[in-house]
């Protein structure tokens, strides 16, 4: 089993209304979140339908490396996202790869 760690991130102090896609640098955190699908850690992410925040889960990296991918993140840097946790999750049962 490849390591995982779940990302959980709050609304930050730059946080306008409305939904992810309207925030201040949208574009350059897209393309950054693309990178690291590209690179195959980040596996599967969105909002939360409130708009409070955000989660995702990442592959292959520690909690150490986590938290040096995501200090480089445009959303973290203007402060539309404040990291809320980043832990090592232990995954027992995944249908979604199963049936890949």
């Amino acid at each position: 089993m490849p390591k995982r760690v779940i990302v959980r991130f709050r609304a930050g102090p730059t946080w306008t209304s409305g939904g992810v896609r309207e925030q201040q640098d949208w574009d350059a955190h897209a393309d950054y979140v693309d990178a690291l699908i590209e690179q195959g850690t980040f596996v599967m992410g969105g909002p939360f339908a409130d708009s409070s925040g955000s989660m995702s889960l990442w592959e292959g990296v520690d909690v150490e490396e986590a938290r040096r991918i995501i200090d480089e993140d445009p959303f973290m840097k203007n402060g539309v996202f404040e990291l809320e946790d980043v832990r090592e999750w232990d995954v027992f049962v995944d249908e979604l790869s199963a049936r890949a």
